[in-house]
Order: structure tokens, then sequence, then C-alpha cells
């Protein structure tokens, strides 16, 4: 492994340990203390990691073993249709070994895996911050209006339609639509016609927050991070063997092809046309940057 794809591979492990200690997980070091934790995109990042740390996999099958009645089976399979192969095969034994240990019902399950519960694994409480999701499941149910409470409070003073939501919640339009439309009836929001859509905004949005509690400082995009580092996770490994130039097209198209991923998250990468002598070493030195920054806990768009 060269040493650009080892510093990904150590970072990207190193994230995701700090978000799963965050969840509860029994881990050492928790650097995202202040960001919103996603917990269906973080599972699926988490099992296409999980044959380079094996402790990283047990310990979080172990939670979503305890915890997994606050995740969405719903929305794990709407996520997992957008997912690459490697996610897919990584989640499929992750999926089984969870059914095999559990009541649950987890989609796109193969095999499960030898696996002995640690029960180290588990959360007291959602009142961190950085919970805000499972206290939004708690007091909403898992499923789409607990998403679309969190896009409101993620964004106060947005407005959004159905569509709107759609994009970045994980839910289809029709099921969004109708967790608007009940959060209307019952006040938390209300409605504005726009042309042939309504829109849709908090009634009051300090009351929620304040009957929320403590607020996390961000709410990172977390599909689009973890859809990052898997792409230069591949590009760094499928390289290896290439030449320079070869390299350097290769990374063009990668970053092609993440340039709404890339904007989501408020970075922008070097472009290939302006780089210098050894394109490839910069190329990499971004990508190890970015990587070492979003495992340290910062998510400061760039």
């Amino acid at each position: 492994m060269s040493s650009s794809s080892r510093l990904l591979h150590e970072s990207a492990l190193e994230l995701a340990w700090s978000l799963r200690a965050e969840l509860g997980v029994a881990g050492w070091e928790r650097r995202h203390t202040s960001h919103a934790i996603d917990p269906e995109p973080l599972i699926l990042f988490t099992a296409l990691l999980g044959a380079a740390d094996p402790r990283l996999r047990d310990e979080s099958t172990d939670w979503c073993i305890a915890c997994g009645r606050y995740v969405s089976a719903a929305r794990l399979r709407n996520l997992l249709a957008g997912e690459s192969p490697a996610v897919q095969a990584g989640f499929a034994e992750t999926a089984a070994t969870v059914n095999f240990h559990s009541a649950l019902r987890w989609p796109g399950a193969t095999s499960p895996r030898p696996f002995r519960r640690t029960g180290r694994s588990d959360v007291a409480d959602f009142s961190r911050p950085s919970l805000v999701v499972l206290r939004l499941r708690a007091l909403f149910g898992v499923g789409a209006r607990a998403e679309t409470v969190r896009a409101f409070i993620a964004e106060p003073s947005a407005g959004f339609t159905a569509a709107d939501l759609a994009g970045v919640a994980g839910y289809t339009k029709r099921n969004l639509a109708g967790s608007l439309d009940a959060l209307r009836m019952g006040g938390l929001l209300h409605a504005e016609p726009r042309r042939n859509q309504l829109v849709y905004r908090l009634t009051n949005a300090e009351k929620l927050m304040s009957m929320l509690g403590g607020m996390p400082s961000s709410f990172p995009r977390w599909r689009s991070v973890f859809r990052i580092l898997e792409s230069l996770l591949e590009l760094t490994g499928r390289a290896e063997g290439m030449k320079s130039a070869a390299r350097v097209v290769e990374a063009a198209d990668v970053l092609r092809d993440l340039d709404a991923d890339l904007r989501a998250v408020g970075q922008r990468p070097p472009s290939v046309d302006m780089l210098g002598p050894d394109p490839w070493a910069e190329l990499t030195d971004w990508a190890s940057g970015l990587a070492k920054a979003w495992a340290s806990g910062s998510m400061e768009r760039g």
C-alpha cells in the first residue's frame, strides 16, 4: 500500500471510530462532539471499512444490535440502493449478523459472520448534542417525520418542499410529503403556496429548539463525506500500478464524478490543469489533508 493510500485509510478509520464512539461504541476518542451524527450512512461506511479493522466492525455491530430499534431499516434500504458494490457487499454481512443476533430485519442480508457480543457498546440516553438525530427519532418515531424535522433544525430559517427534502433525507418524496403535511397539521410547520408546490417553514423555531435541548454546531453532509472518502480510497489503491500521467487522468475523472458531493460539503479540489510538476503528489496531498481534517473533527467548508 502506498503512503498516500495508507494515510487515507488511517484517517478514514479515525473518522469512523470517532463518530462511532460519539454514538456509544466502545472507543477512546470523540472528536465530533459538536457535529450531528447520521446513523445510516455511518453504518454503511463502517461496513465498507470493516475488513481493515475487525474491532471497529465488531463493536459497531454490537451497538447496532443494542440500539438498532433507533435505526431505520427503510432508510438503509433506500440509501443502499445508491451505494457501490463494495459498500453493499460489506453491509450484507453486517446486516445478516445483526439480524441473526436480534429481532431486527435489516435489508440486503446474506450470511452472518462468527460473532459474539461484548455488551460494551450502547448509549444510556440521547442528550449529547451530537445525538440530536436519535433524539428526534425517540420523539417523532423512526421514519420520515424525524428526518423532516432534522432538515428544519439544521436550517431553521429555510423553507422546504417535499422535492427539496427527497435528495437529502433518504426517503421517497411521497413519504416526505405525508410527513410535512402531518407536521403542518400538528402546528410545527406552516405552508406557503409557490407555483404548483407548497413550501414549508417552521412555525416557531425557537420553541422547537428549546424543547429539543442541546443542539450541535453543525449538521455535516455525511453521505457526501463518506462517498468522497470511498472514491479517494478506491482511487489511490487502484492507481498504485499506473504511470503518473494515467493516475492524473483517473484522478480528474473521479473528481468530476464527485463534483456534486464536493460542492455539498463546500470543498474545492485543486484544478488538474493548474497543478505543478508532480500533479499526483499534489492531488494525494490534498486528499490526505482533507481526510485528516475531517477525522480530527474539522468539518468547516473550505
